[in-house]
């Protein structure tokens, strides 16, 4: 599910993110076209490094230690959903209001930050597809909007791959929206490819993802290091199920845009980093609270809550006394969705630094 809202102090700009979720707010296809971004100008990134965004953030109290500067590999970061409440199936890559501010201050804060203990990051802006695309009944419409989407994205990697990685390692990280983009980069330039040999992991978090997806020549992690691998999950509470709407959603193959209907979905547990199966409480090393885009960032809170992979979700039961900082509208109905990145916050701020070493260690062989 995309996000309805990054806890946007707005109240109507929350209800209205609500109701496309549920299908009730819909885009005007008859909406032309926006500009497409020039990679080149500083503007059309979200973020990039040397240049203060949300991504620099650091919660209070976390405590791990950053690679140095010699160590560390780059990362490929793809923004989900924040164009909730426009008439366009695109949104402009610059596009004003909460738009943007959800960008910088809600979703490179509380998902790209985990990267900057590791790692240069680089988020381009790109026309995203309006969230009514996840939900309409007019699949030729989505796709056309996805497309649009996902040519900035493919143009983003490309002039990063040409101006800024010099054959350094990398890592692929997405959420939502933006993992569906990833889905298709991985298979398009990646998978198979010699910059595979370069890519330490691809974090494509909260997006249905086959388990055949393996086909293309990308395996999917089964351990803490293992490296050029996938990694996905989708998080819901313990009795509830993603898995309805995400057999109508639109995913990505060799064959273009088709329904997830009838595929298996993988989930990689985010606390021991196996294909599927449990984990207790006591290895989640600090969930991030979300805040809103005002509010400063607040600790992490350790030992949260365990997680089961079942069925391709991510199951999850955080003590109602603790839910504080971890609930939402979505939440009431049982889905994490926006807290994917969030209630393992620290888990992947510690496996993407083991990943890169393990990287580094296998290139040195």
């Amino acid at each position: 599910m995309e996000n309805p809202t990054y806890a946007v102090p707005a109240l109507r700009q929350w209800t209205l993110g609500v109701l496309a979720v549920l299908g009730l707010a819909s885009a005007a296809a008859a909406d032309p076209v926006p500009p497409a971004p020039d990679y080149a100008q500083p503007d059309t990134w979200a973020a990039w490094p040397g240049r203060p965004s949300g991504a620099d953030a650091i919660a209070p109290g976390l405590i791990d230690a950053s690679l140095p500067a010699a160590e560390r590999v780059d990362v490929f970061f793809i923004h989900p959903t924040t164009y909730l409440t426009g008439s366009a199936p695109n949104a402009r890559y610059d596009e004003p209001g909460s738009t943007s501010t959800q960008i910088d201050r809600g979703v490179l804060r509380s998902q790209a930050s985990v990267f900057n203990g590791c790692c240069r990051i680089y988020a381009p802006h790109y026309r995203q597809a309006h969230l009514h695309a996840f939900f309409g009944n007019d699949d030729a419409a989505s796709a056309q909007a996805f497309e649009i989407a996902y040519s900035d994205v493919r143009r983003a990697f490309d002039y990063y791959l040409a101006h800024e990685n010099h054959g350094r390692p990398f890592i692929i990280a997405s959420h939502s929206q933006g993992s569906l983009h990833a889905m298709r980069l991985l298979q398009e330039r990646i998978a198979g490819k010699p910059l595979q040999q370069q890519l330490v992991a691809a974090y494509a978090i909260g997006y249905a993802i086959p388990l055949d997806i393996e086909r293309t020549g990308l395996p999917i992690c089964r351990a803490a290091t293992q490296t050029g691998c996938l990694i996905d999950w989708n998080t819901v509470k313990d009795g509830a199920s993603d898995r309805g709407r995400e057999n109508t959603r639109l995913i990505w193959t060799v064959a273009g845009y088709q329904r997830a209907a009838g595929r298996t979905m993988f989930c990689v547990n985010p606390l021991n980093w196996s294909l599927g199966g449990s984990a207790a409480a006591d290895l989640n090393l600090g969930a991030l609270p979300g805040v809103r885009p005002g509010m400063d960032l607040e600790e992490p809170v350790v030992a949260l809550t365990g997680a089961t992979c079942s069925g391709g979700d991510l199951r999850i039961d955080i003590p109602f006394a603790r839910r504080r900082g971890f609930s939402d509208a979505l939440t009431l109905v049982g889905s994490y969705h926006i807290f994917d990145y969030n209630v393992f916050y620290t888990n992947i701020r510690v496996n993407a630094r083991d990943r890169i070493r393990a990287w580094r260690e296998n290139a040195a062989h």
